[in-house]
């Protein structure tokens, strides 16, 4: 038998051998080409990538119609051309086969052009220390071997290299037009000169009369509403900064006096924190000396607006103070609104932060006007000024927007106030707040409102609080998103014109933690001009600890 097996066992093996050799033949495949292949340019360069070719030996490419191809590795799937001539190009690159198994893939190729010109430069520009003094600023442009300016008719260039970027010049023409030219020097074969770039500056004598001075070096005359007193208007679409000349002396705004600005506060001598929005701003200005300089007014606005600003020279004690407000778009449903914004002594309550306060003795406010800086430290929960009747000035609460409102046992905290207070003598009398706006006369006849506010606990004590519609109106429904939920919880009125805050209705808070306010909503019938709501704590108990809460944004619009 073993004889027998041995002619079938050698047609085998050669017919195994035959195979392995035409399976050779067979497995000599063409690579795929190299798949999402794409470039970007800068100036002169070009940079390229693409996904790595399964069993490529390597990478060959060429530019344009060049016969002559450069390899790389197969690890390389990135590359990076430099000195690239300006004008349409063509990459070409395919994958290299190891001429065995596999064979070179097809070409792939992409387009690109190639400008090596440098970005415009954008200079800008401010008033130096002179009538015929301009400082010109600006950004550095990426890849620039430096810059080339000159003034008016001047014949020759003058160069300067990358690192400055602002000169200053002097013997510029007052009154008249100055025309800038600049343009940034290009680094060959790497990079071009860039287009020019005119900057029109007219120097104006600032040392007589009433100016504005923005950060661009812009300068805006001041008209005057009264003697000594200045008005103007911003249209503002993006942050931006400026300084008061009267005379050829600049003023901005004293340090924490007030919050120098309208918007998301980013001045750190604000009397309130960075990031926080305020509509109005009211304080102080302070006049820039041989040793300081000052705090330039800010405006840094959510969406396009208008800023109004008064800069009053005025005062008896010879400190000059500014009022800006924000002039948002008109709704003519809007019949009373208040933000608090104005409150800038005490702790800041509603974010668990210390802030600032008047002079450790002054928080009774008989003897200020509420513009001075607050120059004292204050825990969360110390109150800035009790603003109640008789125990601050009217000017005082007059400086807090508040001078139509009646005030009992009110206190100011930053951007918020609070009702109430807590007596720790057994021979005071209880301090039970109560808060109640003007009459809503903007309304001319019986007309159906909604009022909007928001409430937080000051501790956690206060309970059934009234909130009362006095004069004429009816309450039909109210309800509140607890600590700003989503979904709202109906309140059901105790008669036709009270509803009670209860202690559920928003949740005390710890006194160091950020606080979620809860927003309440009062839809009331037949308010009239005779209307006015108030927040009443006199019945919250024996104690007017009860009644401590801090309200925000009272807001009545009609329906």
């Amino acid at each position: 038998m073993k004889k027998l097996l041995l002619f079938p066992c050698l047609l085998l093996a050669l017919g195994l051998s035959s195979c392995e050799s035409s399976d050779d033949e067979i497995m000599s495949i063409e690579l795929v080409s190299p798949k999402k292949l794409a470039v970007t340019t800068e100036l002169a360069t070009a940079s390229f990538k693409w996904d790595a070719v399964a069993k490529a030996e390597g990478y060959a490419y060429a530019l344009d119609n060049s016969t002559e191809y450069t390899t790389i590795d197969a690890a390389t799937t990135t590359l990076k051309l430099t000195r690239l001539s300006r004008g349409s190009h063509t990459f070409r690159i395919y994958a290299v086969g190891n001429q065995g198994h596999t064979t070179d893939s097809a070409e792939r190729t992409v387009d690109f052009d190639i400008d090596p010109t440098l970005p415009t430069p954008a200079p800008s520009f401010r008033k130096g220390d002179g009538v015929d003094v301009a400082i010109i600023s600006w950004k550095a442009v990426k890849d620039a071997a430096g810059y080339a300016y000159k003034f008016n008719d001047a014949t020759q260039w003058t160069e300067v290299g990358p690192d400055v970027l602002e000169i200053t010049q002097d013997g510029l023409k007052t009154d008249e037009t100055n025309t800038y030219r600049m343009y940034a020097i290009g680094k060959q074969p790497d990079s071009e000169n860039s287009p020019e770039a005119t900057l029109n500056i007219t120097m104006i004598d600032t040392s007589k009369g009433a100016w504005i001075l923005m950060a661009s070096g812009e300068p805006i005359k001041l008209t005057s509403s009264a003697a000594d007193i200045y008005t103007h208007t911003f249209d503002k679409q993006s942050s931006d900064s400026f300084e008061i000349i009267i005379n050829g002396e600049t003023y901005g705004f004293a340090t924490h006096s007030g919050n120098g600005g309208i918007g998301t506060i980013n001045n750190a001598n604000a009397a309130v924190a960075a990031g926080q929005y305020v509509r109005e701003s009211r304080g102080q200005m302070a006049k820039k000396t041989d040793d300081t300089e000052v705090n330039k007014f800010w405006i840094n606005p959510a969406a396009e607006c208008k800023v109004e600003a008064t800069f009053d020279f005025t005062n008896a004690d010879g400190i000059p103070r500014y009022y800006m407000t924000l002039a948002e778009k008109a709704d003519a449903a809007i019949i009373l609104a208040e933000y608090f914004d104005l409150m800038v002594s005490g702790g800041d309550f509603s974010t668990g932060k210390a802030g600032f306060r008047f002079k450790a003795s002054t928080t009774n406010a008989t003897d200020i006007d509420g513009t001075e800086p607050v120059n004292a430290a204050a825990k969360v929960t110390d109150f800035g000024v009790a603003i109640s009747d008789g125990s601050a000035a009217p000017k005082y609460t007059a400086s807090r927007g508040l001078a139509d409102w009646n005030l009992n046992y009110c206190y100011e905290f930053v951007g918020c106030i609070r009702l109430s207070n807590t007596v720790t003598s057994a021979t005071s009398p209880q301090a039970y707040g109560i808060l109640t706006t003007p009459a809503l006369s903007a309304l001319t006849g019986a007309t159906n409102v909604t009022l909007t506010f928001d409430a937080v606990q000051f501790g956690k004590d206060s309970d059934n609080i009234t909130v009362k519609v006095l004069n004429a109106g009816k309450i039909t429904s109210a309800e509140v998103k607890i600590k700003g939920e989503a979904s709202a919880t109906a309140i059901t009125p105790e008669n036709d014109n009270t509803i009670l805050i209860k202690k559920a209705h928003y949740p005390g808070q710890a006194n160091d933690a950020a606080k979620e306010w809860s927003n309440f909503t009062v839809v009331i019938e037949g308010a009239t001009a005779a209307t006015q709501i108030s927040w009443d704590t006199t019945s919250v108990g024996a104690e007017s600890k009860f009644g401590r809460l801090c309200l925000d944004n009272i807001v009545v619009k009609k329906n």
